[in-house]
């Protein structure tokens, strides 16, 4: 294997211990094998019910729609395509994310061999699980994890692309620029970040008087042209949702909960780039510190830019509105290339090997203790929380009273947002959501439909709330009990089936 270390030194010091006797693309291979079999097993096996964003990625897969009254729907997208390709919402949606982070590795990887070479490079990949955007959160596939991918190969490919007096890597800019809108609106803040670079860097803006540029720009407005016409269709909805969850955000969590939220996810990192050695030259052995170190000062001040100022800015922005702690995930992906741009020169063969073990050890670490969490919480927490709670089961049980008392496949659910989304996620009739009751937020279901199909109404164990009672009239409530943890009460799901021909419009 060849490596990235100096060779000024006499022959025996300029030959350090080897650690490795892969290459780093071979241990990034390995770390990827990790990361899918890990956290696509875990999950399956531990969570009861996947989270409520898997759940609505689900339910939304089956609409294709481009956008709904939150984002644009690639996600959705992608989740129907696993579905197809794997025939299980459940595996399937736990291994799409997971391929999303090793993507996301993928091309930090070979962003980082481009500038510095493949041990910096693998070093800065071996970062990435030590802080806590890449571990635990990621088994669910919902828009903040659809980002991580874009933001590492924007970067990259821009970088690419101003180094090169070439039409084709500015056309793969613009297109993946252009897709990456319809993972979530806000990959439109690395896109600023990227426009503003170009126009202040001089090597960068002289690439402005050729053609390549304007073509990325021209793509890129191409692929907003179709979302920027439907948003004006829905009155904007996507606008006022974001208002809404900003409100309460600023209402329910302190001023520096956002920040303080990234700070606790970032807090193992410099241990263990200090365990690596990159803060300190000495106690490594004479002839063992790296070449590979980015000294090109208009790169460093690339990745440093493209690497933490969205992330940066989002934090000062989070003092004056409410931003949520998950929307921040993507913005890290350079972050362990910037650690060792700036404090490359101190890694070492051993220092690599540390990284190596940070790195697998924080994927089993943290497995282990979302396994720990899930059934210490369900087994002591005083709240029914919604991990615990025996989805699929409730989905077969109900369909099946919909089914002796229809005869009819079921077609469209409704209700308590999560119990509507876990019936709904794993019933084999693979019904549409009808939303809040709004065919506004569910423009797919129309009055033809609810007279055609009826839908069941599910909810907790509580009186009916009047968004639900001018729905169900007269019919009967009915009750179901579901065993979910052996020594805890069991948990009681109320539902009315809405027979087709019933529904034309609310009463």
């Amino acid at each position: 294997m060849t490596t990235d270390f100096t060779a000024g030194e006499p022959a025996k010091a300029a030959r350090p211990a080897r650690v490795f006797t892969l290459a780093p693309a071979a241990i990034l291979s390995l770390l990827c094998a990790l990361q899918i079999i890990v956290w696509t097993v875990v999950p399956v096996l531990v969570n009861r019910t996947p989270p409520t964003d898997f759940l609505e990625e689900v339910l939304w897969s089956r609409e294709w729609r481009i956008l709904t009254y939150k984002h644009p729907q690639l996600p959705a997208w992608l989740t129907g395509a696993m579905h197809w390709l794997t025939g299980s919402y459940l595996w399937g949606g736990y291994l799409l994310p997971q391929i999303a982070v090793c993507l996301t590795f993928v091309l930090v990887y070979a962003f980082g061999r481009e500038l510095m070479g493949r041990q910096a490079a693998l070093a800065g990949v071996l970062l990435l699980p030590v802080t806590g955007f890449f571990s635990a959160g990621t088994e669910q596939f919902n828009h903040d994890i659809a980002q991580l991918p874009f933001w590492a190969a924007i970067s990259w490919l821009l970088w690419r692309a101003a180094r090169q007096d070439k039409i084709g890597p500015w056309v793969l800019f613009g297109l993946v620029g252009g897709i990456s809108l319809y993972a979530k609106f806000s990959t439109g803040l690395i896109l600023i970040f990227g426009l503003l670079w170009l126009v202040a860097d001089p090597t960068a803006r002289r690439r402005m008087a050729r053609p390549g540029p304007w073509i990325a720009i021209a793509l890129v407005l191409a692929f907003s042209v179709p979302i920027f016409l439907i948003m004006a269709r829905m009155h904007f909805m996507q606008l006022t949702y974001v208002m809404g969850r900003d409100a309460w955000v600023l209402s329910h969590r302190g001023i520096l909960y956002y920040t303080g939220v990234q700070l606790l996810l970032l807090i193992l990192l410099p241990f263990a780039m200090w365990s690596a050695g990159l803060f300190s030259r000495r106690g490594w052995p004479a002839g063992t510190r790296s070449a590979i170190l980015l000294d090109d000062r208009r790169a460093r001040l690339f990745l440093l830019w493209m690497g933490l100022g969205p992330a940066l800015l989002l934090c000062v922005v989070s003092l004056f509105a409410g931003i949520g702690e998950a929307w921040a995930k993507p913005m890290y992906d350079l972050v362990g290339l910037v650690a060792v741009a700036y404090l490359g020169r101190n890694l070492t063969d051993r220092g690599m090997r540390r990284l190596v073990i940070w790195a697998f050890g924080m994927v089993l670490f943290t497995a282990a203790f979302h396994t720990t969490f899930v059934e210490v919480t369900c087994v002591y927490s005083s709240r029914l929380e919604r991990i615990c709670m025996p989805g699929p089961k409730v989905a077969s049980r109900l369909q099946d009273d919909w089914h002796k008392a229809v005869k009819a496949p079921l077609g469209i659910v409704a209700g308590d947002e999560f119990w509507m989304m876990a019936t709904g996620a794993f019933a084999s009739d693979r019904p549409s959501m009808f939303t809040k009751f709004s065919r506004v937020d569910a423009p797919w279901i129309t009055p033809t439909r609810l007279h055609r199909q009826g839908m069941l109404i599910v909810w907790n164990d509580t009186p009916p709330g009047p968004d639900i009672r001018k729905w169900i009239g007269d019919l009967p409530i009915r009750h179901q009990s579901f065993i979910w943890q052996a020594g805890r009460p069991p948990v009681t799901v109320s539902y009315v089936i809405v027979p087709p021909g019933t529904l034309g419009a609310p009463k």
